[in-house]
């Protein structure tokens, strides 16, 4: 029999063989029916074993909860066992199903709307925020009445493949610390956080395959190819030898890698490169210290806001910090301020109906606004700079002017520390981002403010072709390869190498292989990526003449691209 082929956007690279465990989320939609009057005591019994069944889950789920995240987890697992008792979902249902005999699942649906539209009508922005609370619940008790899993059930992911309508980058790392093989969703795109966070797991997933669990059933054997963008379902014999061979292909590949830990990053005539790593995690500094990197040029901080699901203390951050410097045994540690909005939301008393948040409050401009928080995390960075080489990265610059105020507000925060007995780091290295092309334009002014400079080439390609890059329907438009956005790339190194500042890439660009010829050409000498893909671009480098693709730079630049 023929194997149904799905096909998407090819958002993270692997392959993948498994069956599918699918996760309730997304838009409900549930069917709507009356049910005959002497079956609406037993719909009523099956709305309370669904309940029953949810609170059963959750308990088991405190039972196992294990890791750095545990306390925070039990408090989130906490609020959604006290949101199961309440009267609302525990008897309201009820009161629908009894008045208008109508079926579980859309009574629910209707108790939902009504505590969606309470939450919605508060002026309180904490109150505001718990609707997500209540579609987690909801969706909950909604997988139980359907009998599907719901994307909190972290259990049972072992040589799964996730098909979701939508995934949540925060609950991505726990289902693959799981055992899940690979994601496959019916929104998203390449460009998505999701899609980064996936890469940075090493694990293939295709994004934007609409009606995807409803062609796809719970259990059924699928392939993800995500090399090629596409999904099989209940793969042939012949097609499921051909994978598993070109898995253990990709298995010989990495293995032959190995032979570059350890070895300087130079190319074919010799001249030296340095290669940085991205991560937000400790296993992610553990895996750049192994795979040889010069350091971590990307170390998102706003992971530790989003995994607590609010502002962290002063403390807390501080302790997380601490580790990561204390990890890299030495290395420097770039970390990024905050950067929250567009595809990465936390109510932090920012407008949460924002017209446009991508051109809208992020990275430091919510800093700069929300200037408490930004003091507190100001602190946190300083006082981690004292067990070890700290830079600190500024994330959606557009003006100089911002430079000068976070330079004031270090420069405060060290003094109130240092007159409180405070031990913290001296003469932190102040970088940039360069991901809006106004940054790009004054790169020379900002090289000249700056200790170093650092491109963001998915969100700088996003705001020069006015491309969306979560957008899935606007995938064919988005290309870091339009010569606009080369331009600005190439004029910002330039800006970098005339004032003597060093200029990284960090973007998705940086990790893909068969950009490392263009991108050498250009005059990248620090490349920061994904620790998984070191190893890979360092080979690739060392097949370059550099002095070589320079010559070519004004000649054929996209010619470049090819082998």
């Amino acid at each position: 029999m023929t194997a149904l082929v799905l096909t998407g956007s090819k958002a993270a690279r692997g392959i993948a063989v498994g069956n599918a465990r699918l996760l309730e989320g997304g838009d409900f939609e549930v069917p709507e029916y009356s049910v005959p009057s002497d079956q609406v005591s037993a719909e009523i019994d099956r709305y309370r074993q669904a309940v029953l069944d949810a609170r059963i889950t959750l308990k088991a789920m405190q039972d196992n909860i294990q890791g750095p995240l545990a306390h925070e987890v039990q408090e989130f697992l906490d609020a959604h066992l006290l949101m199961l008792e309440d009267a609302t979902l525990a008897e309201g249902p009820l009161e629908f199903i009894r008045s208008r005999s109508i079926n579980a699942e859309w009574a629910l649906k209707m108790t939902r709307e009504q505590l969606l539209d309470a939450f919605s009508a508060m002026e309180d922005d904490y109150f505001k925020a718990r609707a997500d609370d209540v579609n987690q619940v909801v969706g909950r008790i909604m997988g139980a009445l359907v009998n599907k899993v719901t994307a909190l059930d972290m259990d049972a992911l072992t040589d799964r493949i996730v098909v979701a309508f939508e995934l949540e980058p925060a609950q991505m790392g726990h289902m693959a610390e799981r055992g899940c093989l690979g994601f496959i969703s019916e929104t998203g795109g390449p460009l998505s956080h999701a899609a980064i966070i996936a890469r940075s797991l090493g694990l293939p997933y295709i994004a934007g395959i609409k009606g995807a669990r409803q062609m796809i059933n719970e259990g059924a054997l699928l392939i993800v190819d995500g090399d090629r963008g596409f999904v099989l379902i209940q793969p042939d014999a012949e097609r499921l030898s051909r994978y598993t061979e070109k898995q253990a292909d990709l298995r010989r590949k990495a293995n032959s890698l190995v032979r570059l830990r350890g070895l300087n990053c130079q190319s074919k005539d010799l001249i030296k490169v340095r290669l940085w790593a991205n991560g937000e995690h400790e296993a992610d500094l553990r895996l750049a210290r192994q795979n040889g990197a010069v350091g971590v040029g990307l170390y998102r901080t706003e992971f530790l806001f989003l995994e607590h699901g609010k502002e962290p203390s002063e403390d807390q951050q501080y302790e997380d910090y601490r580790k990561a410097v204390l990890a890299l045994e030495g290395l420097p540690l770039t970390m990024r301020t905050l950067d929250i909005g567009a595809d990465k939301k936390l109510p932090l008393g920012q407008n949460p109906n924002e017209a446009n948040p991508a051109l809208g409050l992020r990275g430091i401009r919510l800093s700069l606004t929300l200037q408490d928080s930004f003091r507190t995390q100001l602190r946190a960075i300083l006082r981690a700079a004292a067990h070890g080489p700290v830079r600190l990265l500024l994330p959606m610059l557009g003006q100089l002017s911002d430079v000068h105020r976070v330079k004031a507000m270090l420069a405060e925060c060290q003094y109130d520390l240092e007159s409180q007995g405070v031990v913290c780091g001296k003469n932190l290295l102040l970088g940039g981002m360069i991901e809006v092309p106004a940054a790009a334009i004054i790169a020379p002014q900002l090289a000249r403010e700056l200790d170093f400079l650092s491109i963001g080439t998915n969100d700088l390609t996003q705001y020069t072709l006015a491309v969306d890059r979560c957008n899935e329907e606007l995938e064919d438009w988005y290309n870091p390869l339009h010569p606009a956005v080369l331009q600005l790339i190439a004029q910002t190194i330039d800006a970098g190498k005339a004032c003597g500042k060093p200029v990284s890439l960090c973007g998705e660009m940086a990790g893909e292989s068969r950009y490392t010829r263009l991108l050498l050409a250009l005059g990248l000498q620090d490349f920061s990526m994904h620790p998984r893909v070191l190893l890979e671009v360092h080979e690739a480098i060392s097949l370059c003449e550099i002095k070589k693709l320079e010559r070519m730079k004004h000649e054929d630049i996209l010619g470049l691209l090819a082998d």
